[in-house]
Protein backbone atom coordinates (compact mmCIF):
# COMPACT_ATOMS: atom_id res chain seq x y z
CA UNK A 1 0.00 0.00 0.00
CA UNK A 2 1.86 3.10 -1.20
CA UNK A 3 1.90 6.50 0.44
CA UNK A 4 0.18 8.28 -2.44
CA UNK A 5 -2.88 6.04 -2.13
CA UNK A 6 -3.05 6.68 1.60
CA UNK A 7 -2.74 10.42 0.92
CA UNK A 8 -5.74 10.30 -1.42
CA UNK A 9 -7.72 8.44 1.24
CA UNK A 10 -6.85 11.00 3.90
CA UNK A 11 -7.75 13.85 1.54
CA UNK A 12 -11.18 12.30 1.13
CA UNK A 13 -11.69 12.26 4.89
CA UNK A 14 -10.87 15.98 5.00
CA UNK A 15 -13.21 16.66 2.09
CA UNK A 16 -15.94 14.70 3.88
CA UNK A 17 -15.73 17.19 6.76
CA UNK A 18 -16.21 20.07 4.34
CA UNK A 19 -19.07 18.28 2.61
CA UNK A 20 -20.89 17.49 5.85
CA UNK A 21 -20.63 21.19 6.67
CA UNK A 22 -22.41 22.00 3.39
CA UNK A 23 -25.27 19.69 4.37
CA UNK A 24 -25.90 21.22 7.80
CA UNK A 25 -27.82 24.38 8.56
CA UNK A 26 -26.65 26.49 10.24
CA UNK A 27 -22.97 25.61 10.04
CA UNK A 28 -19.61 27.37 10.15
CA UNK A 29 -16.66 25.77 8.38
CA UNK A 30 -13.41 27.63 8.94
CA UNK A 31 -10.17 26.63 7.23
CA UNK A 32 -7.17 28.73 8.22
CA UNK A 33 -3.70 28.51 9.70
CA UNK A 34 -3.40 24.83 8.81
CA UNK A 35 -6.59 23.77 10.62
CA UNK A 36 -10.11 22.84 9.58
CA UNK A 37 -12.82 23.56 12.17
CA UNK A 38 -16.52 22.86 11.82
CA UNK A 39 -19.17 24.30 14.16
CA UNK A 40 -22.36 22.58 13.10
CA UNK A 41 -26.10 22.77 13.48
CA UNK A 42 -26.05 22.36 17.27
CA UNK A 43 -23.54 22.04 20.10
CA UNK A 44 -23.34 18.22 20.12
CA UNK A 45 -19.55 17.55 20.21
CA UNK A 46 -19.24 14.88 17.54
CA UNK A 47 -17.13 14.21 14.47
CA UNK A 48 -18.43 15.97 11.33
CA UNK A 49 -20.52 18.33 13.53
CA UNK A 50 -18.26 20.13 16.02
CA UNK A 51 -14.70 19.07 15.34
CA UNK A 52 -11.20 20.09 14.41
CA UNK A 53 -8.59 18.36 12.27
CA UNK A 54 -5.06 19.48 11.47
CA UNK A 55 -4.41 19.73 7.74
CA UNK A 56 -0.89 21.19 7.91
CA UNK A 57 1.50 18.96 9.90
CA UNK A 58 3.73 21.96 10.62
CA UNK A 59 1.12 23.30 13.07
CA UNK A 60 2.09 22.27 16.59
CA UNK A 61 -0.23 20.30 18.83
CA UNK A 62 -0.32 23.18 21.31
CA UNK A 63 -1.23 25.72 18.62
CA UNK A 64 -3.95 23.44 17.21
CA UNK A 65 -5.60 22.87 20.58
CA UNK A 66 -5.38 26.52 21.60
CA UNK A 67 -7.04 27.53 18.32
CA UNK A 68 -9.77 24.95 18.87
CA UNK A 69 -10.48 26.19 22.38
CA UNK A 70 -10.67 29.79 21.16
CA UNK A 71 -12.99 28.86 18.29
CA UNK A 72 -15.38 26.50 20.05
CA UNK A 73 -15.43 27.94 23.54
CA UNK A 74 -16.25 31.39 22.13
CA UNK A 75 -19.34 29.65 20.70
CA UNK A 76 -20.06 28.03 24.08
CA UNK A 77 -19.65 24.47 22.87
CA UNK A 78 -17.37 21.50 23.27
CA UNK A 79 -15.63 19.84 20.38
CA UNK A 80 -14.07 16.65 19.07
CA UNK A 81 -10.42 16.50 18.01
CA UNK A 82 -9.88 14.12 15.08
CA UNK A 83 -6.50 12.43 15.32
CA UNK A 84 -4.99 10.23 12.61
CA UNK A 85 -2.66 7.79 14.36
CA UNK A 86 -0.05 7.99 11.59
CA UNK A 87 -0.14 11.80 11.27
CA UNK A 88 -1.08 13.33 14.59
CA UNK A 89 0.94 11.45 17.20
CA UNK A 90 1.96 14.68 18.92
CA UNK A 91 -1.68 15.76 19.33
CA UNK A 92 -2.56 12.30 20.65
CA UNK A 93 0.23 12.50 23.23
CA UNK A 94 -0.68 16.02 24.33
CA UNK A 95 -4.36 15.19 24.82
CA UNK A 96 -3.53 12.10 26.86
CA UNK A 97 -1.10 14.15 28.96
CA UNK A 98 -4.04 16.48 29.68
CA UNK A 99 -5.99 13.48 30.99
CA UNK A 100 -8.26 13.19 27.94
CA UNK A 101 -8.70 9.67 26.59
CA UNK A 102 -10.12 8.93 23.14
CA UNK A 103 -13.89 8.56 23.12
CA UNK A 104 -13.63 6.30 20.09
CA UNK A 105 -11.05 4.71 17.81
CA UNK A 106 -11.97 3.31 14.41
CA UNK A 107 -10.04 1.82 11.49
CA UNK A 108 -9.52 3.92 8.38
CA UNK A 109 -9.81 1.49 5.48
CA UNK A 110 -9.32 1.58 1.72
CA UNK A 111 -9.66 -0.52 -1.40
CA UNK A 112 -7.86 -0.03 -4.72
CA UNK A 113 -10.05 -1.89 -7.19
CA UNK A 114 -13.78 -2.41 -7.81
CA UNK A 115 -15.66 -5.22 -6.08
CA UNK A 116 -17.96 -7.76 -7.72
CA UNK A 117 -21.24 -6.19 -8.75
CA UNK A 118 -24.05 -7.30 -6.41
CA UNK A 119 -27.11 -9.27 -7.41
CA UNK A 120 -30.33 -7.44 -6.51
CA UNK A 121 -32.44 -9.78 -4.30
CA UNK A 122 -36.04 -10.51 -5.29
CA UNK A 123 -38.41 -7.88 -3.96
CA UNK A 124 -35.69 -5.24 -3.66
CA UNK A 125 -35.20 -2.25 -5.94
CA UNK A 126 -32.36 0.24 -5.73
CA UNK A 127 -32.75 3.93 -6.41
CA UNK A 128 -29.78 6.28 -6.91
CA UNK A 129 -30.08 9.75 -5.39
CA UNK A 130 -31.90 11.64 -8.14
CA UNK A 131 -34.01 14.02 -6.06
CA UNK A 132 -34.33 15.29 -2.53
CA UNK A 133 -36.95 12.66 -1.67
CA UNK A 134 -34.39 9.88 -2.12
CA UNK A 135 -32.01 11.63 0.26
CA UNK A 136 -34.81 12.02 2.79
CA UNK A 137 -35.49 8.29 2.55
CA UNK A 138 -31.79 7.59 3.16
CA UNK A 139 -31.90 9.81 6.25
CA UNK A 140 -34.97 7.94 7.43
CA UNK A 141 -33.03 4.66 7.18
CA UNK A 142 -30.00 6.04 8.99
CA UNK A 143 -32.03 7.57 11.82
CA UNK A 144 -32.99 4.05 12.82
CA UNK A 145 -29.72 2.35 11.90
CA UNK A 146 -27.48 4.74 13.83
CA UNK A 147 -29.77 4.97 16.83
CA UNK A 148 -28.90 1.29 17.36
CA UNK A 149 -25.27 2.38 17.88
CA UNK A 150 -26.23 5.20 20.27
CA UNK A 151 -26.55 8.18 17.91
CA UNK A 152 -29.96 9.74 18.65
CA UNK A 153 -32.26 10.02 15.64
CA UNK A 154 -32.55 13.79 15.97
CA UNK A 155 -28.76 14.08 15.77
CA UNK A 156 -28.69 12.08 12.55
CA UNK A 157 -31.35 14.37 11.07
CA UNK A 158 -29.26 17.44 11.84
CA UNK A 159 -26.42 16.15 9.66
CA UNK A 160 -28.80 16.45 6.70
CA UNK A 161 -30.46 19.80 7.31
CA UNK A 162 -30.04 20.63 3.61
CA UNK A 163 -30.91 17.32 1.90
CA UNK A 164 -30.97 18.94 -1.53
CA UNK A 165 -27.21 19.52 -1.21
CA UNK A 166 -26.69 15.77 -1.57
CA UNK A 167 -28.26 15.75 -5.04
CA UNK A 168 -24.89 16.74 -6.43
CA UNK A 169 -22.21 15.55 -8.86
CA UNK A 170 -19.98 15.14 -5.79
CA UNK A 171 -22.28 12.49 -4.31
CA UNK A 172 -23.33 9.05 -5.55
CA UNK A 173 -25.98 7.75 -3.17
CA UNK A 174 -28.25 4.72 -3.16
CA UNK A 175 -31.42 3.68 -1.36
CA UNK A 176 -32.68 0.10 -1.39
CA UNK A 177 -36.44 -0.36 -1.10
CA UNK A 178 -38.59 -3.34 -0.20
CA UNK A 179 -41.83 -2.38 -1.86
CA UNK A 180 -42.19 1.29 -0.95
CA UNK A 181 -40.24 1.00 2.30
CA UNK A 182 -36.66 2.34 2.30
CA UNK A 183 -34.58 -0.32 4.05
CA UNK A 184 -30.89 0.29 3.35
CA UNK A 185 -28.56 2.99 2.05
CA UNK A 186 -24.99 4.09 1.39
CA UNK A 187 -23.36 7.01 -0.35
CA UNK A 188 -20.04 7.84 -1.94
CA UNK A 189 -18.36 11.22 -1.70
CA UNK A 190 -16.11 12.00 -4.67
CA UNK A 191 -12.87 13.96 -4.28
CA UNK A 192 -10.91 13.75 -7.52
CA UNK A 193 -8.77 10.61 -7.56
CA UNK A 194 -10.20 9.58 -4.22
CA UNK A 195 -13.68 8.60 -3.09
CA UNK A 196 -15.18 7.67 0.26
CA UNK A 197 -18.13 5.57 1.38
CA UNK A 198 -20.23 7.10 4.17
CA UNK A 199 -23.56 6.61 5.91
CA UNK A 200 -24.02 2.90 5.34
CA UNK A 201 -27.17 1.86 7.19
CA UNK A 202 -30.00 -0.67 7.26
CA UNK A 203 -33.21 -0.56 9.27
CA UNK A 204 -33.48 -3.12 12.05
CA UNK A 205 -36.10 -5.35 10.42
CA UNK A 206 -33.98 -5.70 7.26
CA UNK A 207 -30.59 -6.37 8.86
CA UNK A 208 -28.69 -9.60 8.16
CA UNK A 209 -30.28 -9.83 4.72
CA UNK A 210 -27.28 -8.72 2.66
CA UNK A 211 -28.54 -5.21 1.96
CA UNK A 212 -25.63 -3.38 3.59
CA UNK A 213 -23.34 -5.51 1.41
CA UNK A 214 -25.44 -4.57 -1.64
CA UNK A 215 -25.38 -0.83 -0.98
CA UNK A 216 -21.69 -0.79 -0.02
CA UNK A 217 -20.75 -2.59 -3.24
CA UNK A 218 -22.75 -0.10 -5.30
CA UNK A 219 -21.24 2.86 -3.47
CA UNK A 220 -17.70 1.47 -3.75
CA UNK A 221 -17.96 0.85 -7.47
CA UNK A 222 -19.53 4.26 -8.04
CA UNK A 223 -16.31 5.79 -6.76
CA UNK A 224 -14.18 3.85 -9.23
CA UNK A 225 -16.63 4.51 -12.06
CA UNK A 226 -16.21 8.25 -11.39
CA UNK A 227 -12.44 7.98 -11.85
CA UNK A 228 -11.18 7.34 -8.32
CA UNK A 229 -8.09 5.19 -7.90
CA UNK A 230 -8.89 4.48 -4.26
CA UNK A 231 -12.09 4.29 -2.19
CA UNK A 232 -11.91 4.77 1.57
CA UNK A 233 -14.13 4.62 4.64
CA UNK A 234 -13.98 4.76 8.43
CA UNK A 235 -15.48 1.57 9.81
CA UNK A 236 -17.68 1.05 12.83
CA UNK A 237 -17.29 -2.17 14.83
CA UNK A 238 -20.50 -3.38 13.17
CA UNK A 239 -19.38 -2.61 9.64
CA UNK A 240 -15.72 -3.63 9.78
CA UNK A 241 -16.27 -7.38 9.13
CA UNK A 242 -18.34 -6.58 6.02
CA UNK A 243 -15.73 -4.19 4.65
CA UNK A 244 -12.92 -6.68 5.23
CA UNK A 245 -14.96 -9.32 3.39
CA UNK A 246 -15.24 -6.95 0.42
CA UNK A 247 -11.47 -6.41 0.37
CA UNK A 248 -11.01 -3.17 2.30
CA UNK A 249 -7.74 -2.98 4.27
CA UNK A 250 -6.80 -0.82 7.24
CA UNK A 251 -4.25 1.90 6.49
CA UNK A 252 -4.63 4.08 9.62
CA UNK A 253 -6.62 4.57 12.81
CA UNK A 254 -8.89 7.55 13.53
CA UNK A 255 -9.15 8.57 17.17
CA UNK A 256 -11.82 10.95 18.43
CA UNK A 257 -10.99 12.94 21.54
CA UNK A 258 -13.93 14.81 23.00
CA UNK A 259 -13.37 17.97 25.00
CA UNK A 260 -15.77 18.52 27.92
CA UNK A 261 -19.24 19.72 27.02
CA UNK A 262 -19.22 22.04 30.08
CA UNK A 263 -17.27 24.89 28.53
CA UNK A 264 -15.27 27.13 30.90
CA UNK A 265 -16.70 30.63 31.24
Amino acid sequence: MNASVQELADENLIEALREHARWQSPCECVEKDGLLMVAGANAFPIAFRNCIVRIDPRVSAQAALEAARDFFWSRNRGFTVLVRASRDKDIDERLRAMGIAPAAEVPCMLIESPVAQPAIPPGIRVQPFRETLHVQHAVQVNQEAYEAIKLPAQETRLFFGRPGALVSPRIAGYVAYRGNLPVSTALTLLSGKGAGVYWVGTILQAQRSGLADLCTRLATNAGFAAGASVVTLQASAYGEPLYRKLGYKTYDRLLRFRHPENVPK
